[in-house]
């Protein structure tokens, strides 16, 4: 089957990232132990809840506070929180416009309410994108099934004709069980290959 819609991760393949430039920052204004603030920022009672849009990101925030003793307001936060992220892309701006001519173009990435916001905001590419499944909107974290039905429901093409590009081994394996074309992201070149493999006109 003709393949109809592109499925992008967002970070570690559009854009890279390094969670150590955010957590230093915060740390510094906190009152306790890195390893201690780190266990706690971490908690997957409450890092899950918040990527998965249970909570907000002022109820994220006001957790830091009261528990990492966090002395940073709000906007701080968003912004600092949100420092993580790098200037340059991974995958050219130039090879999603192409794309864009010819396909549809989704996001499907674990991405919390402030960095959706941000990378919004400061990333044009992310807006070539026809429809954001971002996991915070629809409840749901890759590797698990939802996200992916939510994906492929959006795309209006059976999952046959979806081709997924992700860094995570365990997201790409998710994907191919539901029948879409995946390949482990490591460059642009070899992302270029994979598309062409699979009949897609770059």
């Amino acid at each position: 089957m003709k393949i109809g819609a592109l499925l992008f991760d967002l970070g570690k393949v559009l854009i890279n990232f390094d969670f150590e430039t955010g957590v230093r920052a915060l740390h510094a204004c906190c009152a306790i132990s890195r390893d201690h603030f780190e266990d706690l920022l971490w908690d997957k009672r409450w890092i899950r809840r918040y990527e998965r849009g249970e909570i907000s990101t002022a109820e994220y925030h006001n957790y830091l506070c009261q528990n990492a003793k966090l002395d940073m307001d709000l906007p701080e936060f968003r912004r600092t929180w949100s420092s993580v992220f790098s200037p340059d892309l991974l995958v050219s701006e130039d090879l999603i416009a192409r794309l864009k001519r010819k396909y549809r173009l989704l996001l499907v990435s674990n991405t919390n309410e402030a960095h959706a916001d941000f990378l919004r905001e400061t990333y044009p590419v992310v807006n070539y994108f026809d429809h954001h499944i971002f996991s915070y909107k629809v409840g749901s974290l890759k590797p698990d099934r939802k996200i992916f039905e939510c994906a492929i429901a959006a795309s209006g093409y059976p999952a046959e004709a979806l081709f997924f590009t992700d860094d995570r081994e365990e997201n790409v394996r998710a994907a191919s069980e539901l029948g879409i074309h995946v390949h482990q992201f490591e460059s642009e070149s070899k992302l270029i290959e994979a598309l062409r493999k699979v009949g897609v006109e770059v």
